[in-house]
């Protein structure tokens, strides 16, 4: 998509005349005087502010007279409209230069440029630039989000950066991602249930006034009043909890998916060991019905159709077992126990 644009840029710029200047120097918004998108918070994006590295040159999208390299969206081309909506590409291109360009997040997102992303681009909690190509790591960018949202006031501006967290983080295999998105998600609770904002990011209890004497244990104390005693159980916090349970069901089902594979191929290997042995019955009872068929001897043909009979036997057994070993379908589980020990050699406790 993002060639196709830049494709379109220089067919548009091959009319225009470009200045000398711009082609010597690294683009930026105070060498052009100011923004050249006529957006009046692009000088308020802290973190282009910050930036202390030039920016490259770039001849594509930034030769674009309405193009602004640090409020416009190199994937949409239009403005950045606030400072927690956009992500920037400070990866290093050259020896004291980065790429410099803006997306929206959401853009990104959408162009599946960001986030958790799999198939060939690969991404994990990362954003992928597609004006130079390089990768930049998300969680930190998110856990800026977070601290940001701990100065604003306003509950539907707090739900929109949250919001973008958890979309960037969602599905990420990093520790750092799901620990981060634990917060996330628990702040998201907090607001939604009517939390007053200045609590949303107050840590969950770690302590409580309570006698001396009450703990009994880590993790669980007593409290005793002259009418009543109850068990208390304390999370100190809550964020903490929440990836711990995380990492036992992900090593529950990563044993279960283990074990499944492990079914599949016992599974496997019977099946089509019955379907070899089927098949050496069948060509058994050709063989003999072609003999058969020769014309032998009173005595050979007596003898012949015994053993025909009798193979003819033994498929039906061998066919009706196969039948009984595809009841597994249904997962060792739900299959008779006789017909696991039986015929998968597998002992299962009661």
């Amino acid at each position: 998509m993002i060639e196709l644009l830049f494709s379109s840029v220089m067919r548009l710029l091959s009319d225009c005349p470009r200045e000398v200047a711009a082609q010597s120097r690294p683009d930026s918004q105070l060498e052009t005087g100011g923004c050249k998108a006529g957006n009046r918070l692009c000088s308020s994006l802290a973190l282009a502010a910050r930036n202390t590295h030039l920016a490259m040159n770039c001849d594509i999208c930034c030769t674009e007279p309405s193009f602004c390299r640090d409020c416009s969206c190199v994937l949409c081309c239009k403005s950045i409209a606030s400072s927690y909506s956009f992500i920037k590409c400070e990866a290093p291109v050259s020896e004291g230069y980065i790429c410099g360009h803006v997306a929206h997040m959401d853009c990104a997102l959408r162009s599946y440029l960001a986030g958790t992303v799999g198939g060939s681009i690969g991404l994990d909690a990362e954003y992928h630039c597609r004006r130079c190509d390089m990768r930049t790591d998300l969680v930190s960018h998110v856990a800026r989000l977070l601290k940001t949202c701990e100065s604003v006031d306003s509950r539907d501006d707090i739900e929109k950066i949250l919001g973008v967290g958890i979309c960037i983080l969602r599905g990420s295999r990093k520790a750092s991602a799901k620990k981060l998105l634990n917060q996330i998600e628990l702040a998201m609770t907090k607001l939604k249930s009517g939390t007053a904002v200045e609590d949303i990011w107050k840590a969950e209890v770690d302590t409580l006034a309570l006698p001396a004497g009450s703990f009994h244990g880590k993790d669980a104390l007593e409290v005793t009043n002259p009418q009543t005693t109850l068990d208390v159980h304390i999370i100190s916090n809550q964020g903490s909890e929440s990836q711990r349970l995380d990492d036992e069901i992900d090593k529950v089902l990563q044993a279960l998916r283990k074990s499944q594979v492990s079914e599949y191929k016992i599974a496997e290997e019977r099946l089509y060991a019955q379907k070899s042995h089927l098949l050496t019955l069948y060509k058994q009872l050709e063989e003999g019905r072609s003999q058969l068929s020769r014309g032998l001897s009173s005595a050979s043909t007596s003898a012949l159709l015994d053993a025909i009979v009798n193979t003819s036997d033994r498929i039906r057994q061998e066919v009706k077992k196969l039948r009984d070993m595809e009841k597994v379908a249904k997962g060792f589980g739900k299959t008779p126990k006789g017909i696991l020990k039986e015929h998968f050699t597998l002992e299962v406790e009661d």
